[in-house]
């Protein structure tokens, strides 16, 4: 590891590009103006995606699945059956790697959790508030991250969260197995066969068969650029404080 000094450090955090000048790969960029149209920038074709997404529904999820990543999915909802099935399916060394991984994960997060608290004395106190539901954005395409649902999942469900929600774009045979083993042994209780941005616009506005979400995590440039563009209007949480004998100030 090697230390850098303040001015090294306040240069490199203050000089991030915005992402209409981040590089991108060239396939990345070539797909984008078959889609889109050329000249087209990545936070346009966001921007755009959102929008399609908040009035055509699922039928834009399936469209922009299809363009954009060449994959075609009949039904968004990947089957309760269909998550089980890859949880007992993967080899017994996996499996039990997996569930080693996911009591660690969990043992740390409950360890950690913090408690609620109130001293009337001085009048200062804390209560945590789950979300209501949560999704969460695991990556996928051409690789599988088992990791990034047990890391997400396991520690909404010790906070409380009521339901979590996974979206994960398709490979051609349908999502990868590991994540959706990965799913059943965090406890997610609905998966999606979506990606990108149009997979975030759908959790942040829902579709017929999307419910909407509270927040997503975890965050990615393009994908985060969803929320710049304007989503959760109106959603965030906020924590109010009152003092005083009654009259007071809020």
């Amino acid at each position: 590891m090697r230390n850098i000094g303040i001015e090294e450090a306040r240069r490199r955090f203050l000089g991030r590009s915005p992402l209409d000048m981040l590089p991108f790969p060239a396939p990345v960029a070539q797909r984008l103006e078959e889609v889109f149209g050329p000249g087209v920038s990545p936070l346009e074709a966001v921007r755009r995606t959102i929008t399609e997404v908040r009035d055509r529904g699922d039928e834009a999820v399936a469209e922009l699945s299809w363009k954009l990543d060449g994959v075609e999915v009949p039904r968004v909802e990947v089957p309760p059956g269909q998550v089980t099935a890859a949880r007992d399916g993967i080899p017994p060394a996996l499996a039990a790697a997996m569930r080693l991984a996911a009591d660690r994960i969990r043992t740390f997060h409950e360890r950690g959790r913090p408690e609620d608290f109130f001293d009337p004395q001085e009048g200062v106190g804390r209560k945590m508030v789950p979300m209501d539901r949560v999704g969460i954005y695991v990556p996928g395409g051409r690789a599988a991250y088992p990791s990034t649902v047990l890391m997400t999942a396991i520690p909404a469900r010790i906070a409380g969260v009521e339901e979590v929600i996974v979206a994960t774009p398709p490979q051609a045979g349908g999502v990868a197995p590991l994540v959706l083993a990965a799913c059943a042994l965090a406890g997610v209780d609905r998966v999606f066969a979506m990606g990108g941005a149009q997979a975030i616009a759908a959790l942040a506005y829902g579709t017929a068969s999307v419910p909407v979400v509270d927040t997503v995590r975890p965050r990615h440039p393009v994908r985060h650029a969803g929320q710049t563009g304007g989503l959760w209007p109106g959603r965030h949480r906020w924590l109010l404080w009152t003092y005083g004998d009654g009259g007071g100030g809020r």
